[in-house]
């Protein structure tokens, strides 16, 4: 069953309103993510405790395309609190107001990320593929030290990556060809 999200403490998101200004619409649920908008300019800020790592996280989206966001993170002293939380509800909040003021308008002013427009054609579309093969290697060969250092058995993974190794290098080569000689690439650079 899962358990209700934990509500975010009314000093924090008064204060992160305060930094952020009237422009923003505070969120209408105090619970955790804490999401601010200003549609007029079409951006979101989502605010929320990352635990594990003891910290603030504060990102920044466009809200007709969240896929295009910025982060930013601000780790405070927790002397004197058990965690994250605590140092949330019961911390002096007042004392990084300044900080936190530095963190938000900076991820504020900065500009979101250009969409990645798909490359036309069937080069474009190889690179996609090749792109997509290379990510997939990383996440196996991962997965496959992982396993060694646990004494796994490995072998099955050393089979997925030696395929899909294969395919990347079929897609490299389909790139190579559409994109003609290396000769006439690089003509003039040295």
């Amino acid at each position: 069953m899962p358990r209700p999200p934990a509500h975010a403490p009314d000093h924090f998101i008064a204060m992160v309103g305060e930094i952020v200004g009237n422009e923003w619409s505070p969120p209408s649920v105090p619970n955790w993510p804490v999401n601010f908008t200003r549609t007029a300019a079409d951006r979101a800020l989502t605010v929320y405790p990352d635990r594990k790592n003891s910290r603030i996280v504060f990102t920044m989206a466009a809200v007709t395309a969240p896929d295009w966001r910025c982060h930013a993170k601000y780790t405070p002293d927790l002397a004197g609190h058990d965690d994250i939380d605590s140092w949330l509800a019961d911390g002096d909040l007042d004392a990084v107001a300044d900080a936190l003021g530095v963190v938000v308008r900076r991820l504020i002013d900065q500009p979101l990320p250009e969409p990645v427009t798909p490359h036309p054609g069937p080069v474009g579309r190889e690179l996609e593929q090749l792109a997509k093969h290379a990510q997939e290697l990383a996440r196996l060969t991962a997965q496959f030290a992982a396993g060694l250092i646990r004494a796994e058995p490995v072998a099955d993974a050393a089979s997925r990556i030696t395929r899909l190794a294969q395919l990347a290098e079929q897609s490299a080569t389909r790139v190579d060809e559409l994109r003609g000689p290396a000769t006439a690439r690089t003509a003039g650079r040295l």
